[in-house]
């Protein structure tokens, strides 16, 4: 085989190997989108089943109070702050004292 003839085979490959290529990139643009439209799906349905929960009202200081505080505090925390870290649930409680 002579060179021009490898060259125009490795060309030949290249064009074969992009156009593959394309069509992956396309298949794959269209699972993204799918997924997507999955996450906003699910993000919709989410919010339709929030729960709503009572925030505590300001501890007053009175000794009577602190455990029904605590408890109001520790539901609104566990259903509605769940992935934040330890240090700003401790400053959004200590916002009610």
């Amino acid at each position: 085989m002579s060179q021009q003839q490898q060259q125009q085979s490795i060309k030949q490959s290249t064009v074969l190997a992009l156009q593959a290529l394309s069509t992956q990139e396309e298949q794959l643009l269209i699972y993204i989108a799918s997924l997507q439209q999955q996450i906003v799906t699910l993000l919709q349905q989410n919010e339709e089943a929030r729960v709503e929960v009572a925030k505590p009202l300001l501890f007053s200081g009175k000794i009577k109070e602190v455990s029904v505080f605590i408890n109001v505090a520790h539901l609104y925390l566990s259903i509605k702050i769940i992935e934040e870290l330890e240090a700003t649930k401790m400053v959004w409680v200590l916002s009610y004292v």
